[in-house]
C-alpha cells in the first residue's frame, strides 16, 4: 500500500494500516524514533533519512528499513530475541522500520546502575556466545544496542548487522566481543574479565580482543571528532555554531571579566558561562573536537560545554563551557589553602579519589598531555581537567606517565609530604604492568632537578625542593631514622 508518498509492506496486525496514515518523511535529523499505539499495544517506528548520491543509491537497492525488518525475521528464527518487526515503508529520502516495542533498558544503564555486576557479565557472555553460533556478526555492538528487560536481552538496530552463511570466524567472533566490550571493558575487574572469558568458552581470545578493543577505541574517537561539526545524535549544527544537542538555550548571558589573557587562548567570565576564545582555527577545532567525542564518554571529566562558534574574518572562534567557579577551585590553589587543614583521614581520602579518577581515565585511553596542577579542578564531589585541548585519547606506555607525574609533582605546593605524593603514586600506577620501581626513580630524579612553580591562593609561585618546610623529607624519598 501507498500512503503520504510512502509504500508500505506490512504484516497482519491490528492497527497497521491506520498507523501508517500519519507517518510522514523526515528531512532535518539522520535518524528519528516515534513510540505510538496500535491496537491494543504500542510499536516502535524508525525512520533512516537517506543523503547523497550514496544514500539515494542504498535507498533503491536496499533500505535500510527494509534490511532491519529481513534481518529481524531471520533472527528471531535463530531463536535470538530481537523486537519482532511488523512491517517497513520505503519513501522518497529514506525507510522505516515498524516492529514490536520492547519496554526495557539498554544492558550499559544496567550495568552502571548495579553493584551485583557478576550476573551480567555471565548474562552477557552467554548471549554473545549465542551470537556466535547462530553466526550473527552486528557491525554496531555497543551496549546501547542490546536491551534487558527480566532476564531476557534482545538484539536492536539491525541494520548493521549480518546472518554469515558459512563459517563464523575468529575474526567475526573478535570483533562482536570488541564492540560489546569497548563500553564497559575498562571498569571491569580482572576477576570479572577473566569470569566472561571463561563464560564466554572462548580464553584464547582474550589477547585479540584486548588489542582490538585497543585500536576500536581509536577508530571510534577519531570518528566522533571526524563529526564534531555536523549534526548528529548528540550535536546539532546551526551557522557557525555548533551545540551539545539539549543545551541550545544555554550560555546567553551578559559579560563579567576577563579571566585570563596570553597569545594562545582569552578566558573570559559570563554571567551564565564560561568563553574560552582561541586565537587560532586549529587550535579551536581541536578543542572541540575533543569535547564533542567526550560528549559521547558520557563521562563528567571535563566542564560540560554549551557550544562552539566557529571563527570568522574580524572574530576569534571560542567554546561556551559551564562555569565551575561556585563549585571548586583548581587543585594547585586547592591544596595551598586547604592542604595545612586536612586532617589525616580526609587527606587519605582525597589522594585515594584523586588517584582513582586520574588512574580511570589512563584506563580508559583519556591522558591530559598537560597535567599541572592549574589543569585539575576540584569539585565537592570529584574532579574535572581542564585545558581540553590538551587532552588526547592513546594507552599510555610508561614514559608518558613519568612526564604526567613530573609536570603534575614540579606544579604542586613544595610542602605537600613526601608521605602523601608517595601513597599517591602507588595508587595511582596499581592497576597498571609497569615497573613500579623503575618509573618511580625516574619520576623522583627528574622532579629534583625542575623547578616547583604553581598558582597559589595569593598569586603564582616559584619554590624548589630545597625550600621545604624544616624536617620535611626529599622529595618521594622516604624518610630516615
Amino acid at each position: 500500500m501507498r500512503k503520504n508518498g510512502i509504500s508500505w509492506f506490512l504484516d497482519e496486525h491490528e492497527g497497521l494500516d491506520a498507523l501508517v496514515e500519519d507517518v510522514v518523511e523526515e528531512e532535518e535529523t539522520r535518524r528519528s524514533y516515534a513510540i505510538t499505539n496500535c491496537g491494543d499495544g504500542k510499536v516502535f517506528v524508525k525512520f533512516f533519512l537517506e543523503r547523497g548520491v550514496g544514500g539515494c543509491i542504498r535507498n533503491r537497492v536496499m533500505p535500510r528499513g527494509k534490511k532491519e525488518y529481513t534481518l529481524g525475521k531471520r533472527i528471531l528464527s535463530a531463536s535470538v530475541a530481537t523486537p519482532v518487526p511488523m512491517g517497513y515503508g520505503i519513501g522518497r529520502g529514506g525507510s522505516f522500520i515498524i516492529q514490536e516495542l520492547i519496554e526495557g533498558r539498554t544492558f550499559k544503564s544496567v550495568f552502571d546502575g548495579t553493584l551485583q555486576r557478576e550476573p551480567m557479565v555471565d548474562a552477557l557472555a552467554l548471549f554473545l556466545r549465542q551470537l556466535a553460533v547462530c553466526g550473527i556478526r552486528h557491525n554496531d555492538l555497543h551496549l546501547d544496542n542490546i536491551l534487558v528487560k527480566g532476564e531476557m536481552l534482545y538484539l536492536i538496530d539491525l541494520h548493521k548487522a549480518q546472518v554469515k552463511q558459512g563459517r563464523f570466524s575468529l575474526k567475526d567472533e573478535a570483533a562482536n566481543l570488541t564492540q560489546a566490550l569497548t563500553m564497559i571493558y575498562n571498569e571491569m575487574t580482572e576477576d570479572a574479565r577473566r569470569r566472561f572469558f571463561e563464560r564466554y568458552g572462548g580464553s584464547g581470545l582474550r589477547q585479540a580482543v584486548e588489542a582490538a578493543l585497543r585500536a576500536q577505541w581509536k577508530k571510534w574517537i577519531d570518528s566522533k571528532k571526524k563529526r564534531a561539526f555536523s549534526t548528529t545524535s548528540k550535536l546539532v549544527a546551526k551557522g557557525r555554531r555548533v551545540y551539545v544537542r539539549g543545551r541550545e538555550s544555554g550560555a546567553c548571558g551578559r559579560f563579567r571579566e576577563l579571566i585570563k589573557k596570553d597569545r594562545k587562548v582569552r578566558l573570559e567570565r559570563w554571567s551564565d558561562h564560561i568563553r574560552k576564545i582561541y586565537a587560532g582555527r586549529r587550535r579551536l577545532a581541536r578543542a572541540w573536537e575533543t569535547w564533542a567525542a567526550l560528549e559521547y564518554v558520557t563521562v563528567d571529566i571535563v566542564p560540560r560545554p554549551f557550544f562552539v562558534e566557529m571563527p570568522s574574518l574580524l572574530r576569534d572562534g571560542y567554546v561556551a563551557m559551564e562555569d565551575l567557579r561556585q563549585h571548586g577551585e583548581e587543585l594547585d590553589r586547592f591544596l595551598d589553602r586547604r592542604y595545612d587543614a586536612m586532617d589525616l583521614s580526609r587527606r587519605l581520602a582525597f589522594i585515594d579519589g584523586f588517584a582513582r579518577f586520574l588512574a580511570g581515565l589512563l584506563k580508559m585511553g583519556v591522558v591530559q598531555k598537560d597535567l599541572k596542577g592549574c589543569n585539575v579542578f576540584v569539585l565537592a564531589d570529584g574532579f574535572r581537567l581542564l585545558d581540553v585541548e590538551d587532552i588526547a585519547f592513546f594507552a599510555p606506555v610508561e614514559g608518558d606517565l613519568a612526564r604526567m607525574l613530573v609536570q603534575l609533582n614540579n606544579s604542586l605546593p613544595a610542602r605537600i609530604a613526601a608521605a602523601d605524593r608517595i601513597r599517591f603514586f602507588l595508587k595511582l600506577t596499581r592497576p597498571f604492568p609497569f615497573d613500579g620501581k623503575r618509573l618511580f626513580r625516574a619520576v623522583a630524579g627528574r622532579c629534583a632537578e625542575g623547578e616547583i612553580v604553581y598558582e597559589g591562593v595569593s598569586g603564582l609561585k616559584r619554590e624548589s625542593w630545597q625550600e621545604r618546610q624544616p624536617g620535611s623529607p626529599a622529595p618521594f624519598c622516604r624518610p630516615t631514622r
